[in-house]
């Protein structure tokens, strides 16, 4: 998963950065070209989708010098933006995490030590005690932030189920205009069943069951005679099998509709000029002509408005992904400390707490693709470039 995450990730910015440059470069419009294209711009709305994004993706955009769907801006997006943007949210989501470790280890030090000198009060050693003391300790260190990154999680798909219910009106709305009729009907009717499925898991699954299974896991970690580990791993087996299911078939239907609603619009586009061409007494070409540059001023929108939506859904959910791999990264880090130390209940108590982060990465990462990969498909299966 996490290959393909940064496979993904890799092909998303080589496609939508570099190129766009170049394309927006060589899309020179002039006089009533670049009227039509803001005029185009005003009717679809896109002019006010960087309103709809969440405050902390909007400021983002705008540090990177993004500030709206047209190309000029788009096209001053620079890979050390973008870059620059990656490294100060890492610096941010990761001084929590780092606060953590330095506590846990400071706990395991001294549980070891303890555990080390065998102290005893008459017969009975204190190994028991200090063992429990220690579990407390790892847990009132780990459970809040934890619960409280599952929040935020839910906080953040909830707030791109909203964007997302507002960006696909006007993607579809552009492709109309473009001739692309049948093609945004599917792309529209997929997409805000989507949204409506991303806003059902951020608000009845997200939440109380991942909590539920992060108490589940801490106290199958704590009670060793309570073995709840097969349980626990059979959910999230279960929870990144279901995942991985849906993304295919998402994938699979939005491009197979994608293909057929392609192959439709251009038939009838290709008609359109045609009969105007033909039964349109000495201005028929002309009209073709203009014609099939009004449809390259909606494609070079589309283009913009559809790279607009895959940087947001990158600023949406960059900073809690960050902040789910570095708590993944210190749980796991802690862990390992702890087996060097041969103290298994606290490496079983943070494996079980990483296990809860492991689950929450998926989900983050499949909401964040159907935004990014639908439009990807929309944009290489319908001709997103003029």
């Amino acid at each position: 998963m996490k290959k393909k995450t940064v496979t993904i990730l890799g092909i998303l910015i080589l496609l939508f950065c570099f190129p766009l440059s170049a394309q927006a470069q060589d899309q020179g419009l002039d006089g009533w070209e670049q009227e039509y294209y803001e005029d185009q711009m005003e009717q679809s709305g896109a002019n006010d989708l960087p309103e709809e994004l969440p405050n902390d993706a909007r400021n983002i955009m705008e540090r990177m010098g993004v500030n709206g769907t047209d190309w000029e801006s788009l096209s001053a997006l620079t890979p050390q933006a973008i870059f620059g943007q990656v490294a100060d949210s890492a610096k941010t989501q990761s001084s929590e995490p780092l606060q953590a470790v330095a506590k846990i280890l400071s706990v395991m030090l001294l549980c070891a030590l303890m555990e080390g000198l065998k102290f005893s009060v008459g017969d009975r050693p204190l190994s028991g005690v200090v063992s429990m003391v220690s579990t407390l300790c790892i847990c009132m260190v780990i459970i809040m932030p934890v619960v409280s990154c599952i929040e935020e999680a839910s906080s953040v798909i909830n707030g791109a189920a909203g964007f997302l219910l507002c960006y696909v009106p006007v993607m579809a709305g552009i492709m109309i205009a473009g001739g692309q009729g049948i093609s945004a009907a599917s792309y529209q009717v997929l997409m805000m069943g989507a949204g409506q499925v991303i806003a059902q898991i951020a608000s009845h699954i997200l939440v109380p069951l991942l909590s539920i299974f992060l108490a589940m896991s801490i106290t199958s970690a704590v009670s060793p005679r309570l073995n709840l580990n097969g349980i626990c791993a059979a959910v999230s087996k279960i929870v990144k099998w279901v995942l991985g299911l849906s993304m295919t078939v998402f994938v699979s239907l939005l491009t197979l509709q994608s293909l057929l609603g392609t192959a439709a619009d251009s038939t009838g586009g290709k008609a359109a000029k045609f009969l105007l061409s033909s039964f349109v007494p000495v201005v028929g070409g002309a009209l073709g002509d203009a014609l099939s540059t009004v449809q390259s001023c909606v494609r070079l929108l589309k283009s913009g408005v559809g790279a607009f939506g895959i940087v947001a859904a990158g600023c949406i959910f960059l900073p809690i992904l960050l902040k789910c791999l570095f708590w993944q990264a210190a749980v796991h880090l802690c862990a390992c400390v702890g087996d060097v130390f041969s103290l298994g209940h606290l490496s079983s108590l943070l494996r079980a707490a990483g296990s809860v982060v492991g689950i929450m990465l998926p989900i983050i990462l499949c909401c964040m693709l159907i935004l990014t990969v639908s439009t990807v498909i929309i944009l290489m299966v319908g001709g997103g470039a003029a």
